[in-house]
């Protein structure tokens, strides 16, 4: 069962899809996962399938359109992480006020830029009482530069500089498409293809979303996520690789669980077996630390 929500996020309306179980009107309040996508991602990619399998176990499932994005209002491709994290936390004040909710009961589930998001916002929110990071990254400054050289180092400084000052002088700003930032092959190849079937991803984002990007790295904050962790990698993933998220692990306090999807590069996760094994140890842990009745 789905029906449509919104809430607000800084007085920008949110627009969202909300799961129940088939069966929700037959028990008591259930507990809830909040998902959160990827880079530019929209709540009709990918998500809905989790969502799905989360109603069918017991859990309601909300899964949103961030600021600036899909159906969402807001400056459209404005993308900070800081207030990604805000329409996350506010997010779950939405679901904590449905009386179908145990509003004591909330999960965070993350893939990719959503699941360094949700790591920031566990390290600061307690009304979280289990995660699921899967595919994600520990620093934000590795993922930008972390093969560059001094010369291409100084080049995107200097670039970056740039467009600061333009910005604050000029009060204009410089944009790309998604596939200019995201340049690795797999990601190019991802994105030309899903654009086609999901128009409402077409956005251009400010180049200084790059700086933003660099000052995102869940590594210095994990250690303040006091719920438990469960956190997934994939082996061959060229966009977050697996050392990223074996840098989480090792920061991350007890119970955690590292789950290594062997020879799966980042997109293969959300399909197939390498989806049916994520899922499955998604499900079990939310079980587990989220008194889920089935």
């Amino acid at each position: 069962m789905k029906k449509k929500v919104q809430f607000y996020s800084e007085g920008k309306k949110i627009a969202g899809d909300l799961y129940f179980p088939n069966d929700m009107q037959d028990h008591e309040p259930c507990p809830a996962i909040i998902l959160c996508h990827g880079f530019v991602g929209i709540k009709e990619l990918l998500l809905p399938a989790y969502a799905e399998r989360f109603a069918q176990h017991g859990l309601a499932a909300l899964v949103f359109d961030y600021r600036g994005f899909g159906e969402s209002e807001g400056e459209r491709g404005r993308l900070i992480p800081q207030q990604q994290v805000t329409d996350i936390r506010n997010a779950i004040t939405f679901v904590q006020t449905l009386k179908e909710i145990n509003g004591e009961h909330i999960g965070l589930w993350g893939t990719s830029f959503g699941g360094a998001n949700i790591i920031y916002v566990a390290s600061m929110d307690r009304r979280i009482k289990a995660l699921t990071v899967q595919l994600t990254f520990a620093s934000g400054e590795r993922m930008i530069t972390g093969d560059f050289g001094e010369k291409e180092l100084d080049k995107l400084e200097s670039t970056l500089r740039k467009v600061r000052e333009r910005a604050v002088t000029k009060n204009k700003i410089l944009r790309l498409n998604p596939g200019q930032i995201l340049t690795d092959e797999e990601s190019q190849a991802f994105y030309s293809h899903i654009l086609e079937r999901y128009p409402k991803m077409q956005t251009r984002i400010p180049l200084s979303t790059l700086q933003h990007i660099r000052e995102h790295n869940p590594q210095d904050v994990i250690a303040n996520v006091t719920c438990p962790i469960l956190i997934i990698a994939a082996e061959r993933d060229t966009v977050c690789p697996a050392q990223e998220s074996q840098i989480l692990f090792e920061h991350a306090n007890e119970p955690k669980k590292l789950l290594m999807l062997e020879g799966c590069k980042h997109y293969d996760a959300y399909e197939g077996t390498h989806f049916e094994k994520g899922i499955k140890s998604t499900i079990e842990w939310f079980s587990r630390y989220l008194n889920v009745r089935e």
